[in-house]
């Protein structure tokens, strides 16, 4: 039967919202993304990624006082098969800079115009173990370092991310972050969150937006940029 002028036929109207009632089904019954499937997709990242730039929101916990320290900022990272180089630049509440190069890291707190170096050659593994866990890493790094357990499926800036735990395999990390949780974005295969817990319940997250994968950007936007005259300490 068909209607009349310019209305749809009755038969028109019944096809068509069966067709979205069987959209609504198949939304509502699609699967998490998975571990192994999660794990593909960073293999399949790792092997086009040179590099990334992200607003950044990190909370500290301190378990003793139960108290949170939340700053935030932007975070820029260059990587290749020799190294990486991060640019960490917290702007709320207190401006600060962090800079990482190969085994080298520098602290500038540009209000004391201080810039504290330090030397992480002799914890260059647990650099390469905590690199492994972030952008650029592959899924074959993280269970070559790490045993692995899917703690299901969550939403984190807006968007459905896989909850993954992490317990480290080498000692010397495990003595610092016994157990990492990444969240892992079904959309996009990278990470949108990061969870490092310490030793005494403290724990420290890291949240991540507006993230850009291999953005034009000059060398220069991964490293400090520190004025003439200031004054550089070493602390032991």
């Amino acid at each position: 039967m068909t209607g009349s002028g310019n209305h749809p036929g009755l038969g028109y109207v019944l096809i068509n919202g069966m067709f979205f009632l069987v959209i609504l089904f198949c939304a509502a019954t699609a699967q998490a993304l998975t571990l192994d499937e999660a794990l593909a997709r960073m293999d399949q990242n790792a092997t086009t990624f040179k590099s990334m730039s992200a607003g950044i929101r990190q909370l500290s916990h301190t378990a003793v006082i139960n108290e949170d320290n939340v700053s935030t900022g932007t975070v820029r990272m260059k990587r290749s098969k020799k190294q990486a180089q991060v640019l960490v630049e917290f702007t709320a509440p207190d401006p600060k800079s962090v800079g990482l190069s190969g085994t080298k890291a520098e602290l500038y707190y540009p209000k004391l115009q201080t810039v504290e170096e330090y030397d992480l050659g002799k914890n260059k593994e647990m650099v390469e173990k905590f690199l492994a866990v972030g952008f650029g890493a592959s899924g074959k790094e993280l269970k070559a370092e790490y045993n692995l357990r899917a703690l299901g499926e969550e939403s984190v800036n807006g968007g459905k991310a896989l909850r993954v735990e992490l317990i480290p395999k080498s000692p010397q990390v495990a003595r610092q972050f016994p157990k990492i949780q990444l969240w892992i974005s079904e959309a996009n295969g990278y990470p949108v969150q990061q969870k490092l817990h310490q030793t005494g319940d403290d724990y420290m997250t890291v949240t991540y937006s507006d993230v850009k994968i291999n953005p034009s950007l000059p060398d220069s936007a991964y490293k400090l940029n520190i004025p003439k005259g200031t004054k550089r300490v070493n602390p032991k």
